[in-house]
């Protein structure tokens, strides 16, 4: 029986899935794994699923909570319950920094044009998206994933994220060198803050481009702190 877990968090405008070849590398392990599915529906709704999730693994032991992305904002703010934080080309919100304001910064401007919304804040991804997200992917998890992308409401906030998780317990980044949706820079930055990082020839999406060392990064973090 697994004696500690691990959280995987997909990131945002898609689900679950994504993280099933990286799965498949660590269910070799004796290590408790679930990816949790967001309603994307708003930050705090997202971030009180990854609360229960936390709680539930936490029975069995210590908790390490991946994140991708944009949801390094969501494990900042629902991932205090956690031992341990890897993000990959994540967010990783600083003591006093607005997120909405890091926007500028933080994302290729080309990217930003993929993005759509409506009235109701709601956001979509257009077609040309795969392009930055999938670069260095297999095509047909690319097509797979484009074709099942979903619209999301959850919020960027404006106001700095009070005590932000990751600065309570140990964190790991790993950095992805060939991403066209994050810049390298924003990466390297916060990889300098987390206690052990990475950086992987591969795209914005290592879970299909780079999963055999997508996960062994995420294995030899955890053990690192869970034991075993």
């Amino acid at each position: 029986m697994a004696e500690s877990s691990i959280v995987l968090v997909h990131g945002s405008f898609f689900s679950s899935w994504t993280w099933l070849p990286v799965i498949e590398r660590l269910n070799s392990h004796s290590v408790d794994v679930t990816a949790i599915e967001l309603p994307l529906t708003s930050l705090a709704a997202d971030a009180e699923v990854l609360r229960e999730a936390i709680a539930t693994a936490s029975k069995s032991g210590p908790v390490t909570v991946v994140c991708h992305s944009y949801t390094g904002i969501t494990a900042s703010v629902g991932g205090h319950g956690a031992q341990h934080i890897v993000h990959i080309a994540a967010r990783m919100p600083a003591i006093g920094e607005s997120q909405s304001e890091l926007n500028k910064d933080w994302g290729n401007p080309e990217f930003r044009s993929c993005f759509e919304f409506a009235e109701d804040g709601t956001m979509s991804l257009t077609d040309g998206a795969d392009a930055f997200l999938f670069n260095r992917s297999p095509h047909s998890l690319t097509r797979y994933a484009m074709e099942n992308r979903r619209s999301m409401k959850s919020e960027i906030p404006a106001s700095p994220i009070q005590n932000p998780s990751w600065k309570n317990m140990k964190s790991s980044y790993l950095v992805c060198t060939d991403d066209k949706a994050v810049r390298l820079d924003q990466q390297r930055m916060r990889a300098a803050w987390a206690d052990n990082s990475i950086e992987i020839d591969c795209d914005h999406s290592p879970f299909f481009s780079a999963p055999k060392q997508t996960a062994d990064f995420i294995l030899e973090t955890h053990l690192a702190v869970a034991g075993g």
